[in-house]
């Protein structure tokens, strides 16, 4: 009896020491932009069909949480570029080469929009052959892709999606079935009584 007492005590501890860790590993930024921006993150989703897990990882990755000079001045939260068809504002900052053309929005909403008819475009088209809970797929696809020159983009984007969860948003369209949405049941006899032999 005692063994067993000392072995539920020591996988608590264990337990809450994970849970300590994993708490502790977790970037208090990034739970505030992934609190400020999931609604958003899950709205594009359903709107444009790119993982809210994705949208928020990019944007955790590239704005630093939100708070680069980019997305603080410029709301741009995804590290786009000015490309030949931009047309709106324009702010120039070093990155690959010296003062590259970033967009610039006037709100982040707008970042995020842009964000989605970003990846609308035919080089990413390969992506959205996959499934929307299929954030690894989409994470080695966009680096597959060119969204990034960073070798590591893949792994930073679902190493941030599993250490903060992100792909629970992504099955968030999902309602849950709740009791009181259920039509009810009419049974003939509610009280069966059943013999003992």
């Amino acid at each position: 009896m005692e063994n067993k007492l000392y072995r539920l005590v020591f996988l608590t501890m264990v337990f809450f020491f994970a849970v300590g860790a994993q708490a502790q590993r977790r970037n208090s930024r990034y739970v505030e932009y992934i609190n400020k921006y999931s609604d958003l993150a899950v709205e594009q989703m359903k709107l444009h069909k790119i993982p809210a897990s994705i949208t928020l990882a990019q944007g955790l990755l590239e704005s630093g949480a939100g708070t680069s000079t980019l997305a603080r001045k410029a709301n741009n939260h995804f590290g786009i570029k000015c490309h030949s068809d931009w047309k709106g504002k324009r702010v120039y900052y070093d990155d690959d080469k010296k003062d590259d053309c970033f967009r610039k929005y006037n709100k982040p909403e707008d970042s995020f929009e842009d964000h989605a008819r970003f990846l609308k475009r035919a080089r990413y088209a390969s992506l959205f052959e996959l499934k929307v809970t299929d954030y690894r797929g989409w994470a080695k696809g966009l680096k597959r892709c060119g969204y990034a020159t960073d070798k590591s983009y893949a792994n930073k984007l679902i190493q941030t999606i599993e250490l903060y969860e992100l792909y629970k948003y992504d099955r968030r369209s999902f309602k849950p079935i709740r009791a009181k949405d259920l039509l009810p049941v009419i049974v003939a006899n509610p009280h069966p009584v059943y013999r003992s032999w």
